[in-house]
């Protein structure tokens, strides 16, 4: 049995059922709406995605928070009782606060465990991305790697994860904070679906500028071109933010153009469509470069 368990956070996306069969734990965003704080867990709120994004498009505002200090010791505090040591894959740095929340938390459970090691990693990765590179060390961690092997092997391999979305509405990153005024802008000319990548920083940046929504989709498949890297699995990850039938149609269009039939499907949770907004598209996959 492994000595240490890995510990993320709701950022991933990762459908709840993988969750469990991988053994992972996520500490939970917090999305606040009309009001109140919810809890954003795998299992997204209880109002269920659909009317999540339909409360979004009807322009109620909604907003996100990072876990509270006392969050992450609850959680890692679960794991440390247990005799395990923690493993923290985060949240990109440049997206949230909440990796640094993650550091104070890990600090102090370090007085009161000193046998213990509570390791943070900032991945610079979201959702399905981050999710990947969570596979990719449960896989090492299986075949009985080290709490520093694993760390390891995760900061070697987080720059390769290649994160690529298209949003229907910019505007939901620009308020957000996540993306300039100016870089929102392109978006509500002449129909403009700007394509956005994840950099080796962690930060967004507008890549291309299609015009309509299917030739946002194509330049996802086609962009797979350039650095797409088979890992041995050939797992491709798709994500949605209730667009169910492009998801699909993305997916299809991946297996055709590259033959790889594990395309994994899932839903952008609340905590990171409250910034994305309804309709956001995303692609995520092993490259040789992010």
């Amino acid at each position: 049995m492994s000595s240490f368990s890995i510990v993320t956070d709701t950022s991933c996306d990762m459908p709840a059922a993988v969750a469990e069969k991988l053994g992972i734990t996520a500490v939970p965003l917090k999305v606040i709406l009309a009001g109140k704080t919810f809890d954003s867990s795998l299992s997204k709120l209880s109002i269920g995605n659909e009317s999540f994004y339909n409360v979004l498009r009807s322009g109620v505002s909604v907003k996100t928070a990072s876990p509270s200090i006392d969050d992450y010791e609850r959680y890692f505090r679960k794991q440390l009782d247990k005799g395990k040591d923690v493993l923290y894959l985060g949240f990109s740095s440049a997206l949230s606060g909440a990796f640094n929340v993650s550091l104070i938390a890990a600090e102090d459970l370090a007085e009161e465990y000193p046998e213990r090691k509570i390791i943070c990693v900032d991945t610079l990765c979201a959702s399905m991305g981050l999710s990947m590179l969570i596979y990719h060390c449960v896989r090492r961690q299986q075949d009985g790697a080290t709490i520093e092997e694993v760390r390891d092997f995760a900061q070697a391999t987080k720059g390769r994860i290649s994160h690529w979305f298209t949003p229907s509405d910019l505007n939901f990153l620009k308020r957000g904070g996540r993306l300039s005024a100016a870089a929102a802008a392109v978006g509500s000319v002449m129909n403009i679906k700007p394509v956005l990548k994840s950099d080796e920083t962690g930060k967004l940046k507008v890549i291309y500028k299609a015009r309509g929504r299917r030739l946002a989709i194509a330049k996802l498949v086609e962009q797979m071109n350039n650095n797409y890297f088979p890992d041995g699995s050939d797992t491709v990850f798709v994500t949605h933010a209730d667009c169910p039938e492009d998801a699909e149609l993305l997916a299809r269009s991946i297996t055709k153009n590259y033959g790889i039939s594990n395309v994994m499907i899932s839903e952008i949770g609340p905590a990171l469509g409250a910034h994305c907004g309804p309709d956001t598209l995303a692609l995520f996959y092993l490259g040789d470069v992010k």
